[in-house]
């Protein structure tokens, strides 16, 4: 990504370099007006008070251009960096998340895009101040060549040992960015099982020192990382004062500079004492930056063209209150699943079935069996290995599956709740629409809606998934599929749902299926299948 940040933003680097120059002579002539003043007589000066202050002056103007088209730029590559991972995100399909892992996305989404961002923060201060450097010494070679060359050989053993320190500091750094993924994951689990960690003194004990565990990785390997960083910074301080003591209590006496020399060389070097240590820390944080570039382009995230751009979507169904007729045949899916500490593959198919509009299909199995895994393959969330799906007698080839999708509206075990209520037009649903919905899931008295945004969400997992079920009527299409909907709901809302709300959608002709375990409601349904070890059978036809 950053070699595309890096085009984008060519014209200001561009930019940077003839500013950098303009700004390398301004300092340089403001330390030569100093040091001509310092080292001569009034009567002897070569630049006067005009001279110096018209080098203030264009050092300010310069430096202050710089500067605020230095901010545009930092902000405008936080942004493009934020808003280009989101869409990457967002179009990597869901089975390749899955097995990145959500540690993995939110550790990227926060600390890999912070520490990006400094890439193109740091390196036009790092080019500027390059530049102002190669501008002193130019100035120290026009004073002194012969002092010049002593100078230099100080520098160069500085650069070369600080660049070997912060390269040797990489491995620490790429091992600090894979702990974290893993603390995430604690972050996670210390949240969504704090009620089993809480029941369990034994599993709270050992899962707190994992975490501690981790947290102590973390802290070692920082401490390192920290440690060289001081002995650079340590280091380089010792190198520009061992050089400012040679100047002036051996080389100035032993080959007979003047005053005006020794006094040039160093102003010179204090003046460059900050810049040398800009270059220093940005080439610290470039270091992490890249790590940080490394780590996002791991995950394998999906490609996306242009940065911000965001389409409104066409119309890729038909939004009517009929269903689809949905069609299998022969399909088969394999994914990794994790038991006992050993990876096995788990095989779906190869099935062939079919789902009608007007009709109310019910899909039993134990836990384990691919239940959940066949919804999202039949919605397209998941992609085939194998076989074919036909929608209204049309197969869906793979570069349909995006408008295929489009069809479908699902209440998964895992699901997620929007403040906004879309409709089948993917407006905002009309209040009194919902109102009534409300009324009828018995949510009215703590939930309400205005302008099609409802105004809360936190609450108990059956009634959040009441309102999923809201928002999926609203919706609209033509396929819903509920993923053990009735689990968490107590037995008036069981009944209301498969005894109204499942035959109300099926007048509406959609086409709807539904995992359940709920054998004493089997009788709504029109079909009954059975899933065992990823194998369909029919129970009722």
């Amino acid at each position: 990504m950053y070699k595309e940040l890096y085009f984008k933003y060519k014209w200001y680097l561009l930019i940077t370099v003839p500013m950098s120059i303009l700004l390398g002579m301004a300092s340089m002539s403001v330390v030569a007006t100093i040091s001509d003043a310092i080292g001569n007589q009034p009567e002897q000066m070569k630049y006067g008070a005009e001279y110096f202050f018209i080098a203030v002056f264009v050092l300010f103007v310069v430096g202050l251009g710089n500067d605020l088209l230095f901010v545009k730029m930092a902000v405008n590559v936080s942004y493009d960096i934020q808003v280009k991972m989101i869409r990457r995100v967002m179009a990597t399909p869901l089975f390749r998340l899955e097995r990145i892992g959500l540690p993995k996305v939110i550790a990227t989404l926060t600390e890999d895009l912070e520490t990006a961002e400094k890439f193109f923060h740091v390196l036009p201060a790092l080019i500027i101040n390059v530049v102002i450097v190669l501008f002193g010494i130019a100035y120290m070679a026009y004073l002194s060549l012969e002092l010049l060359g002593i100078v230099l050989g100080f520098l160069v053993v500085g650069f070369f040992t600080i660049a070997c320190l912060l390269w040797y500091t990489k491995k620490d750094r790429v091992a600090v960015r894979e702990t974290v993924d893993l603390m995430m994951g604690h972050f996670q689990r210390v949240v969504s099982g704090g009620k089993e960690l809480s029941l369990n003194d034994y599993r709270k004990y050992r899962f707190t020192r994992k975490i501690f565990s981790t947290s102590d990785e973390i802290r070692n390997r920082s401490w390192r990382i920290f440690s060289f960083l001081s002995v650079v910074e340590q280091w380089a301080q010792f190198l520009l004062f061992a050089i400012l003591g040679v100047i002036i209590f051996l080389v100035g006496n032993y080959l007979s500079l003047s005053m005006e020399v020794i006094a040039g060389y160093v102003i010179t070097l204090l003046f460059l004492l900050e810049p040398i240590e800009v270059i220093v820390n940005s080439s610290d944080e470039l270091v992490d930056a890249r790590v940080a570039f490394d780590k996002i382009d791991s995950l394998q995230l999906n490609e996306v063209n242009g940065w911000d751009q965001i389409v409104y979507p066409q119309v890729k169904t038909t939004q009517n209150a009929c269903g689809v007729k949905l069609e299998v045949e022969a399909i088969e899916y394999s994914y990794a699943l994790e038991r006992d500490d050993k990876t096995e593959m788990f095989h779906i198919g190869p099935l062939s079935t079919r789902f009608n509009p007007g009709e109310i299909t019910l899909i039993i199995g134990g836990n384990g069996s691919g239940k959940s895994t066949l919804l999202k393959v039949l919605c397209g969330l998941y992609p085939l290995d194998a076989g074919c799906i036909y929608l209204n007698d049309k197969m869906v080839k793979p570069d349909e599956v995006e408008v295929f999708r489009n069809h479908f509206s699902i209440i998964s075990q895992d699901f997620c709740l929007f403040e906004e209520v879309l409709d089948a037009n993917g407006n905002f649903c009309a209040d009194p629409v919902i109102h009534g919905l409300l009324e009828k899931l018995k949510l009215s008295a703590v939930v309400t809606s205005k302008n099609g945004v409802l105004s809360r969400l936190d609450f108990s997992h059956g009634q959040r998934k009441r309102l999923a079920l809201l928002q999926a009527y609203c919706e609209d299409k033509p396929v819903i599929l509920f993923d053990e909907w009735a689990a968490n709901q107590d037995p008036l809302f069981k009944d209301i749902f498969y005894r109204e709300i499942l035959p109300a959608l099926k007048r509406r002709g959609k086409t709807v299926i539904v995992v359940s375990h709920d054998d004493r409601y089997f009788d709504c349904a029109d079909k009954v299948l059975k899933i065992e070890q990823g194998k369909l059978s029919n129970c009722k036809e």
